[in-house]
Order: structure tokens, then C-alpha cells, then sequence
């Protein structure tokens, strides 16, 4: 039997190396780390989002009777907060307005960061030294500043703090995809496609803006863990979901009153941000690792 390149035989022959298949395989190419904090992030997704339409309890009814009773306690599975309110209710109602904030702002941010990406990267010497100088600028403002700033000035709630971390993150998307462009710009693929009589824009959106994605893709995805932390300090002082809308950060501060008397049930909030915060970061950098490898060179 003749062995064609991508037959099992020709794998077993050495004509073609086994890692191929199994590159095919994002899930397998993430590293172990990378693998746990995926599940864990789909887990916790999932309690935030189907949670809430099964559990039945009323994150807003408060008792007053009932306040910061223990974890364990008899219909609270995690105690009750400071104004008596189910604390595994409002956990999962406020890791799921945590996350919508904290996600949505990322991805707002990669695509206008991409296309200002782009603009720098092809739009020739000038545009690029402009719009880098711009990107220089804002970097001169740290993130969390930046964004307290911006919430401050534009009032409480969450589609400001969505507004406000929208506008931390472009730079540096921007400046990730303005790198990957200048990486890959002068590449075969892209100078056949020009030579072929591929217009700019046609180069930009089929050739250059599928190949800079996953490098890009990988490094918001790490932005998210900064969201989840900017998100809980703007709640914190006051500047995010605007009460009783739970929200992790505001969560954090509502129970300031428990951290003397019961410590555990305090921290649950800061804990669940602080998991967040971590999780992010930790996918993001492997799924960099592993699509790594894809990346035209």
C-alpha cells in the first residue's frame, strides 16, 4: 500500500509527523495549567449564567432577622450578607454582572484596537508614527487611574464602568496588533496576495487580520483578569453597579462589617474576584503558548 502524507501510514512510516494530528487539537495543546483554568472559568461561567434562573431565591430580599448568619446555616447554603440576603444567590448574580462587565469591555476593545491597529500598521509612515504617538500618550496614565478617572467623570453604573474600561484597554490592544502587523506585513503570503492584485483593504481584512488574531485573541484574553479586578475596586468605592444590584466589588464592601466576626463569609466575594482575577490570565497565557505555533513566520 502506497502511504499518501496524511494517511495513518504514512505517520507510522515517519513521512509525517504525529504532533500534526494532535496540533489539530486546541484543548490538547494547552499546557496543564492552561487546561484547569479553562474548565474552571467554563464552571464558573456556567454557575453565573444558569444559576440564577434555577435557584429560585431572590437576591434582593433582604431580612433583617437573618442577617450574616454563618456558612452552613439552614436554607443558606453560604450564610447571609449584611442586610440578610442569600450570599450564594448574589454570588452567582454578581459574578455573572462582574463578568458581562469585565467581558464586554475586552471585547469592545479588540475589535477597535485591531482596526486601529491596522490604520498604524498600512497606513504608512506618517499614519503610524501619529497614531503610535497617540498610543504613547495614554500609556503615560496608568490603567486603574485611567479608568477611576473616567467613572468618576462619567457617574455610577455599569455601562460606565464598561465605557471606561473600554477605553484603558484599546491602547494596548492596538499596540499588540500594530507589533503583529509590522511582524508579518512583509511576509510571502501577504506579497503574493498584493502581487496577485489584492487591493489594501482586501490584504488588510482576508490576509493580515486572520493572521494576527490569535496572537492578539491571546493577550485580551488575558485582559480579562485585569477587568475582573478594575470591575470589583470601581464597586469597592463606589463607582460601579449602583445598589442593591450585586456586583462582586460592592459585594466586597457591603461586607466589611463581617470580617471581624466572620472572617470566611467576608472574604467569599474577594475570594471569588480573586479566582477570576487569576483564572484570566493563566488561560490567556496558554492559549498564547499554544496558538503560538500557528502563527505565520
Amino acid at each position: 500500500m502506497t502511504a499518501t502524507p496524511t494517511s495513518p501510514a504514512a505517520v507510522e512510516t515517519g513521512l509525517v509527523r504525529p504532533e500534526r494530528f494532535r496540533r489539530r487539537n486546541l484543548f490538547a495543546r494547552l499546557s496543564p495549567g492552561g487546561r484547569v483554568a479553562l474548565v474552571l472559568i467554563l464552571a464558573l461561567a456556567a454557575v453565573a449564567i444558569i444559576g440564577p434562573l434555577v435557584s429560585g431565591v431572590d437576591p434582593y430580599a433582604a431580612e433583617a432577622g437573618r442577617r450574616l448568619l454563618p456558612i452552613g446555616s439552614g436554607g443558606h447554603p453560604l450564610g447571609t450578607d449584611a442586610e440578610g440576603r442569600d450570599m450564594l444567590t448574589r454570588l452567582m448574580y454578581g459574578m455573572r454582572t462582574s463578568l458581562v462587565a469585565a467581558v464586554t469591555p475586552v471585547l469592545l476593545s479588540l475589535g477597535i484596537g485591531v482596526a486601529v491597529g491596522l490604520l498604524a500598521g498600512l497606513g504608512g509612515r506618517i499614519v503610524n508614527a501619529i497614531v503610535m504617538r497617540l498610543l504613547d500618550i495614554t500609556f503615560a496614565f496608568p490603567a486603574v487611574l485611567l479608568a477611576l478617572f473616567l467613572a468618576t467623570a462619567l457617574g455610577q453604573g455599569i455601562r460606565t464602568t464598561i465605557i471606561a474600561l473600554t477605553a484603558v484597554w484599546i491602547p494596548p490592544t492596538a499596540r499588540i496588533a500594530a507589533g503583529e502587523i509590522a511582524r508579518i506585513r512583509e511576509l510571502d503570503f501577504v506579497t503574493v496576495a498584493r502581487v496577485s492584485g489584492a487591493g489594501p483593504v482586501s490584504v488588510a481584512l482576508r490576509q493580515i487580520t486572520p493572521a494576527i488574531l490569535p496572537g492578539v485573541l491571546a493577550f485580551s484574553t488575558s485582559l480579562i483578569g485585569g477587568s475582573i479586578a478594575i470591575v470589583g475596586g470601581l464597586g469597592f468605592v463606589g463607582l460601579g453597579a449602583p445598589s442593591p444590584q450585586a456586583e462582586l466589588g460592592s459585594m466586597i464592601k457591603d461586607m466589611q462589617s463581617a470580617v471581624y466576626t466572620d472572617p470566611v463569609l467576608a472574604l467569599l466575594p474577594a475570594l471569588v474576584t480573586l479566582l477570576l482575577a487569576i483564572l484570566f490570565p493563566l488561560f490567556g497565557d496558554a492559549l498564547g503558548r499554544a496558538l503560538a505555533g500557528r502563527r505565520p513566520s
